[in-house]
């Protein structure tokens, strides 16, 4: 019972993640830098942002960076954090904040890092509530 609870709490928490995802060189190939949320809602992300990430990949990440990214609720250590998983993902928060990965394919965050991301590319990361 307390399972299906805690379940139906992080549906309503992440009702605002998006529907797909494309990548980076899509959306800067396209007019259209929009994504759709499960809850309907329409996120335009403005061309500066994708200059920022587009600046920080390289070819091969600019081809396979899928936006929106992730950065997710981390429980795993002592103190609460973020994290950014994902063998592209990572590594570009990485260079965008000025970081180093904790292991590959995985960024730990605290709330300055994650303030500074949302500054500097709120459009392209969404939070994720994971148990």
């Amino acid at each position: 019972m307390e399972e299906a609870f805690l379940s139906s709490i992080m549906k309503d928490l992440n009702s605002n993640l998006a529907v797909s995802k494309r990548t980076l060189a899509e959306m800067m190939d396209s007019d259209d830098r929009t994504y759709r949320t499960r809850d309907g809602s329409v996120v335009e992300i403005p061309e500066e942002q994708l200059k920022i990430l587009w600046d920080v990949c390289d070819d091969s990440q600019r081809i396979a960076l899928r936006l929106p990214i992730y950065v997710s609720t981390d429980v795993s250590g002592e103190v609460s954090a973020w994290k950014v998983e994902g063998r592209v993902e990572a590594p570009v928060v990485a260079a965008l904040l000025g970081k180093r990965l904790h292991r590959d394919g995985y960024l730990r965050l605290y709330h300055p890092d994650l303030t500074d991301l949302r500054a500097k590319v709120p459009d392209c990361v969404m939070i994720v509530f994971t148990p």
